[in-house]
């Protein structure tokens, strides 16, 4: 999945960057308000994690755009404006968590889990398709009881595919949900590591190539 940061302190902005992608998210950072915005404007994102006190564009006013936009994503301030007052502006204006500095990182990526799986509508971390358990939450694959050892670029290739099962999706798209602005990669790298996951996962999967148009997980 695929984490948007804006937030102008560089010290924390760059620890939870290092702490989400150690926990296998995709992630852009940006420092600047009107960076941050055009960013979500213009690529896709699974969740934004938004500081307030922005340079360029004050982060309930991103707020605020994004929802009169009708822009669906789940976010989570994070914010030193602790007052009660405050909380609840941003809240109201659309924000869906609100997280006051200063906190445990850990508490970060308890919170991003939680919005997922609550946009997924997965009440359970752990969805079991065929002979395989994967679990959201601690980024996991299990085979019959035992575990499977994707990349991080197969883990990610593959989450995309289960929770979008039965839907075809492009190379496009499957480079757009893992690639940052850090770190891209081209479309046509997108077959190997197809290639990879078919490889290993074997007959657990129904992966299916739709010709000039993507990949498809089937549920059949």
């Amino acid at each position: 999945m695929k984490i948007l940061v804006v937030e102008d302190n560089e010290k924390l902005a760059n620890a939870v960057l290092k702490k989400l992608e150690n926990n296998g998210y995709a992630v852009d950072l940006f420092y600047d308000g009107e960076e941050g915005l055009y960013a979500i404007e213009t690529s896709f994102y699974d969740l934004l994690i938004l500081d307030l006190g922005l340079p360029g564009i004050d982060g309930i006013e991103i707020i605020k755009k994004l929802r009169s936009h009708h822009k669906i994503i789940p976010i989570l301030i994070i914010s030193a404006r602790d007052e009660l007052d405050q909380r609840i502006l941003g809240l109201d204006c659309g924000a869906d968590d609100y997280l006051c500095k200063p906190f445990e990182l850990n508490e970060v990526i308890a919170r991003v889990q939680a919005l997922l799986r609550r946009t997924k509508y997965q009440v359970n971390s752990k969805i079991t398709y065929n002979d395989l358990i994967y679990d959201t939450q601690n980024r996991t694959l299990m085979k019959s009881g035992e575990h499977v050892e994707l990349s991080k670029r197969e883990l990610a290739i593959f989450e995309n595919l289960l929770l979008n099962i039965d839907t075809v999706l492009s190379k496009e798209n499957i480079v757009e949900h893992i690639s940052t602005f850090t770190e891209s990669i081209h479309p046509s790298s997108v077959e190997t590591y197809v290639s990879r996951i078919r490889k290993k996962l074997a007959n657990s999967i129904n992966l299916k190539t739709a010709r000039g148009l993507g990949y498809i997980l089937s549920s059949k």
